[in-house]
């Protein structure tokens, strides 16, 4: 498994090196300023400490598109909770990454700007959302803190030993699963004002099962003799 971390339009030049500290606490060395309003300067090292061979080796990239274009598995990260009524933000927890314990594959995770966090269309790029539960009073968290608490879950993952690795499914393979769905919410004629929710609900679904790549190529077939037998009964009614 390999672990990169994105930090989008990073505002604050001491936190990029409280991150890149945070980071080497936890045995991350990867990271990607997309879109970062601040730089790399004296600040910043300053606050990485011991820390700051992971900011020499840090890239920079002009977008939020660019830092993910080979990623397998994006998690994003929100202090701001949808539920029920808006899937966009409906959350997994720390807790729950132990599923990567037995996956392989490359994986971000996601920061957002230090004012205003994700939007909803950067959030929309991310196969999950991740939060952490806090004090619903004052639930937003230092950048860093959930750093902090966000990689020690991984940390617990990457320091065990194990016994079987499933490759995860990749980012191809994903974008084929939900663009076979998508054909099969056509041939079903599904009411054209639900179509974005229920693709986002099924996307949502998808990135918190963290399928492996065997998975991902049964679902697709499944998904593609489904579509292919609809076609089928709609060409028999017509022909009868």
């Amino acid at each position: 498994m390999e672990v990169i971390v994105i930090f989008l339009g990073a505002e604050n030049e001491g936190n990029i090196g409280s991150l890149a500290r945070v980071m080497k606490n936890f045995g991350l060395y990867k990271l990607i300023l997309a879109s970062p309003k601040a730089k790399i300067g004296v600040e910043a090292f300053k606050s990485a400490m011991h820390a700051q061979d992971v900011l020499k080796s840090a890239r920079v990239l002009e977008s939020f598109d660019k830092a993910i274009e080979d990623v397998d598995f994006v998690i994003g990260t929100t202090a701001r909770l949808g539920w029920n009524y808006n899937v966009l933000r409906t959350p997994i927890f720390p807790d729950q990454l132990s599923i990567l314990r037995e996956r392989e594959g490359k994986i971000a995770i996601v920061f957002g700007r230090e004012s205003s966090g994700l939007t909803n269309e950067e959030l929309n790029k991310c196969d999950v959302v991740l939060t952490i539960p806090a004090n619903p009073e004052y639930p937003t968290l230092n950048i860093t803190h959930a750093a902090a608490i966000i990689f020690y879950e991984l940390f617990k993952i990457l320091g065990k030993p194990m016994t079987e690795r499933f490759r995860c499914a990749t980012k191809v393979e994903k974008d084929k699963i939900l663009e076979v769905f998508g054909k099969l919410l056509e041939e079903i004629e599904y009411p054209s004002e639900k179509l974005q929710i229920a693709f986002r609900v099924f996307r949502n679904i998808v990135g918190r099962a963290f399928i492996s790549g065997r998975e991902a190529h049964t679902l697709i077939g499944v998904l593609r003799r489904t579509v292919t037998l609809i076609k089928r009964l709609k060409q028999r009614k017509q022909n009868k």
